[in-house]
């Protein structure tokens, strides 16, 4: 079949096709101009300033893209212990080793491992290829911290004659009591009849839901430095004295001591430690004071102590230990955990280890560490791991290791004022309080806040001198330097530890504690080094000196053979002092 093309020809006139554009180069000038109307300009009126919004909407965009599909299946296991089978008892370890063995041989497990390992590859590089260091979201607004801490004063005790708090102590029975003990920066005078003031040493037990007057006032001729309540018997109270003795009160035989120790078998300066030991008749106490000596007591025979000890800690070659050269104790601390061991903080900032079981004096003070510049306020174990314990002095609260001596594991910043007094928090392992002379109280936590307190309290305007909790966490008592007791009562958060925070804290002690050991062993290598240098640099100092002596003997000897041959050749001469030559001599 031919194929044919089929056209279709257009036809227009020449008059149609428009004028033949030319186009040559031409100045600027102006084609047309349309002018205002002023007519109609003068219906409108002239408005400034004038708002108009442009692209009013939020900028939007839309992506897509194509993910992987999830298959979801829904399935059931026992998370009774892991998914082991109805067979096997996960509490017979025979079992459960029997049964790991078997499906380690199976070739299914090893098919599975297979199958799963390129999505866990998979998992691994996508968790590889995000950059953990960077902050995505540095612009999110902060919000409010999910643990709220309060603390408010709930009541407050005060002494009428305004004397400094020495010691606050919680009785040990189910209603409670505090019982505080003042002391006097005067001393007591006495009256016309040659009786002492008894009203200026008083101290006081009170109830802590009244606080108008006290339960019981207990009165003795000097003031009482330190107070300890019976573990066993709420009713006996002991009192360490300004005097040195050590005194025992009955409640239920009156305001005064029932029994007292000896002035002569005392302490010379007041008691600044007292607490019960772990006995079988918990009627043992221990006592220490700046005399420099510990005294153990028999609350049942006062008129001896049981056994002494002076802290002399830094005795001179070939000297004995004697209280000549002991340190002034300023804090103790005894746990019934460790019934044999204690811990004696003194006057120039030491913190000594004491085991009574050792039988040299060498073995009983085994170690010690300088802690403070000044004395140690005081000291307390930690309640989570007993190798760790707390003090405070000057202006810091420091967290030492016994493991470690060179220097503690945690330095807190130095405070404003000086530090009075420290205590760990009863039931929450990670949490300790402070106190200090501008009467603020402080509450840390190591595990929430490292360099501040998570809370903190104006309490007084005067320096606080004694904190103590109670058992139960809840409640605190302070005293300040103007006699007044402050009870404190904190939130819910501040008391309980969460579940984790033991195992928290354990690891937090460890990894400090590794970390101050690696840089006390570099201190230790670069002092070697160091000491290994300087005595290289001796030894070739003096080997060069002995060179030295060396060259100068031999030149010496040369140039006397020098002159000795050339003496000799003058004579050889004829040259002679009686012809008027000289002689060369060497001098």
């Amino acid at each position: 079949m031919p194929f044919f093309k089929s056209t279709y020809e257009y036809v227009k006139t020449r008059k149609t096709f428009g004028r033949q554009p030319l186009f040559q180069m031409v100045p600027g000038h102006v084609v047309d101009a349309i002018y205002p109307d002023k007519e109609m300009q003068k219906l409108y009126a002239l408005r400034n300033p004038v708002h108009r919004f442009v692209q009013a909407t939020l900028p939007q965009s839309e992506h897509d893209c194509n993910t992987k599909q999830l298959i979801l299946h829904d399935t059931s296991i026992n998370h009774a212990e892991g998914g082991w089978p109805r067979e096997v008892n996960w509490d017979h370890e025979e079992q459960v080793n029997r049964h790991v063995r078997r499906v380690l041989h199976d070739d299914g497990y090893v098919s599975a491992v297979k199958n799963m390992a390129p999505t866990i590859q998979h998992c691994i590089d996508q968790n590889n290829a995000i950059e953990m260091y960077t902050t995505y979201f540095s612009n999110m607004p902060k919000q409010e911290l999910v643990e709220k801490y309060s603390i408010k004063i709930s009541n407050t005790f005060r002494d009428e004659l305004k004397r400094p708090v020495s010691s606050i102590i919680w009785t040990n029975e189910k209603n409670t009591k505090l019982a505080v003990s003042h002391y006097s920066p005067i001393p007591s005078h006495t009256t016309r009849d040659g009786s002492s003031d008894y009203l200026q040493n008083n101290c006081y037990i009170w109830d802590i839901h009244e606080e108008s007057t006290p339960l019981h006032v207990l009165r003795h001729e000097d003031a009482c430095w330190r107070l300890a309540t019976s573990p066993v018997n709420p009713e006996i109270l002991i009192g360490g004295m300004e005097n040195g003795t050590v005194n025992i009160f009955d409640l239920r035989s009156g305001d005064t001591a029932v029994r007292n120790s000896s002035v002569f078998h005392s302490h010379s300066r007041p008691i600044t430690g007292l607490l019960f030991l772990h006995s079988r008749t918990n009627n043992e106490i221990f006592t220490g004071s700046p005399d420099g000596q510990c005294l153990w007591w028999d609350l049942r025979k006062l008129s001896h102590p049981v056994d002494s000890l002076p802290m002399a800690i830094r005795i001179p070659p070939k000297a004995e230990p004697s209280i000549k050269y002991a340190e002034g104790v300023s804090a103790l601390q005894y746990d019934r955990n460790l019934p044999t061991r204690f811990l004696c903080g003194t006057e120039s900032g030491l913190v000594i280890n004491v085991n009574r079981m050792g039988k040299t004096h060498s073995e009983i003070l085994t170690s010690f560490w300088e802690a403070h510049c000044g004395p140690v306020r005081a000291l307390h174990r930690s309640p989570c791991f007993l190798r760790m314990f707390m003090t405070c002095g000057d202006y810091t609260v420091r967290i030492w290791s016994e493991e470690i001596r060179a220097a503690p594991i945690i330095v807190t910043r130095p405070y404003r004022h000086q530090v009075t007094d420290i205590a760990w928090a009863p039931r929450r392992f990670s949490s300790y309080m402070s106190i200090c002379e501008g009467g603020v109280f402080r509450f840390w936590d190591l595990l929430r806040k490292y360099k501040e307190p998570v809370a903190q309290l104006q309490v007084s305007d005067y320096p606080l001198t004694k904190i103590t909790p109670h058992g139960k966490g809840e409640l605190i008592a302070i005293g300040d330097n103007i006699g007044s007791t402050f009870l404190l009562q904190l939130s819910e958060k501040m008391t309980v530890s969460a579940n984790r925070d033991r195992n928290l804290v354990l690891q937090m002690y460890e990894r400090e504690r590794r970390r101050e050991h690696i840089l006390d062993n570099r201190v230790k290598e670069l002092n070697l080094k160091r000491r290994a240098e300087e005595e290289a640099l001796a030894l070739h100092e003096t080997l060069v000196e002995d060179e030295g002596l060396e060259e100068e003997e031999i030149d010496k000897e040369t140039e006397e053979k020098y002159f000795e041959i050339v003496n000799q050749y003058i004579q050889l001469l004829g040259g002679s002092e009686e012809h008027g030559e000289k002689r060369i001599t060497f001098e």
